[in-house]
């Protein structure tokens, strides 16, 4: 029996496949299927480590020139890569197991045994890319749905206004978090005042229930207003860039995307659905510069859930 773990290795090792090869073609139904499922695991772990690094690039535009180091650099692949070895030996990600589920049909006997490798392997990821097709697109549909039937708020006269109005919004983020919704709707919540401080000018509101700033990679509309950060625990008053939305369900959906799409915030949403967990992590990350932001958002939390 092969040790999956012990055969992932380290996660460019390509080597490792071909002893696997070997293995897989021993002739023994037991000795094929076990190393099937470490083959695949090596895929998902080079896959996954391909896909840091294409985010690593496309984060590289935030980076500073002044802290920014080729040490840095080599340090953070390194961790990349066994960030991904341990994800694909955890089997958080799934891609293994439907490699394996696609594959292993063959070695039962229930394909013909003239499809060659690469095309198993091709129907394999096709499948899996139908798959998540099929998901993105019935969540866009639930989610025009869900937009359509809850009127976008004007103003907020109370926090339980608040909170009744964003709620639906707040709920659709927080099962693409898996964290319980009142987390988000805290966190909406100290950052704008319960919905008093949106950042707004003379054209209106920026629908910017998060604060998050426009940095270089941002497209869209954006609005200019006065902010305090933190540099240590010395609160100092700035002027900065805000990114605007059409309406507060894009505020929610750029705050998933904003998240999910910086691999800084990926140990974080690995909180496994610990409220407490996901907002210190992406705290820590370097969501904001108070020095208190996480405990703050869980008191806001704990006045929500007794509101509830």
């Amino acid at each position: 029996m092969i040790n999956d773990a012990k055969d992932i290795g380290f996660v460019q090792d390509i080597t490792q496949l071909d002893k696997l090869r070997q293995k897989a073609v021993s002739g023994d139904t037991e000795s094929e299927k076990s190393a099937l499922t470490a083959a695949a695991k090596q895929f998902e772990a080079v896959f996954t480590s391909m896909l840091f690094k294409s985010m690593r690039k496309a984060n590289s535009g935030f980076e500073s020139d002044l802290f920014h180091s080729k040490t840095e650099d080599f340090y953070r692949q390194m961790l990349d890569e066994q960030m991904a070895s341990h994800l694909s030996t955890s089997g958080r990600l799934g891609l293994a197991d439907m490699i394996v589920a696609q594959l292993s049909t063959n070695i039962a006997g229930d394909k013909p045994k003239e499809t060659s490798e690469p095309d198993q392997l091709q129907q394999a990821l096709a499948r899996i890319r139908e798959h998540q097709q099929q998901n993105s697109d019935a969540e866009k549909i639930k989610g025009t749905a869900d937009s359509a039937s809850v009127p976008e708020p004007r103003r907020f006269d109370s926090p339980e206004s608040f909170i009744h109005s964003l709620r639906p919004y707040a709920e659709k983020a927080a099962r693409v978090l898996g964290v319980d919704a009142s987390v988000l709707l805290a966190q909406a919540a100290l950052e704008t005042g319960w919905g008093t401080k949106v950042v707004a000018n003379s054209r209106g509101s920026s629908h910017n229930l998060f604060n998050i700033k426009a940095d270089r990679s941002w497209q869209g509309d954006k609005m200019a207003t006065q902010t305090l950060e933190y540099y240590g625990h010395t609160p100092v008053v700035e002027k900065a860039s805000f990114r605007a939305y059409d309406s507060y369900q894009d505020s929610f959906n750029d705050y998933v995307n904003f998240l999910s799409g910086n691999p800084r915030y990926m140990a974080a949403l690995s909180h496994q659905g610990d409220a407490t967990s996901f907002i210190q992590g992406i705290h820590q990350a370097g969501y904001a510069t108070d020095p208190e932001y996480a405990e703050k958002v869980l008191r806001v939390r704990s006045q929500i859930q007794q509101m509830d």
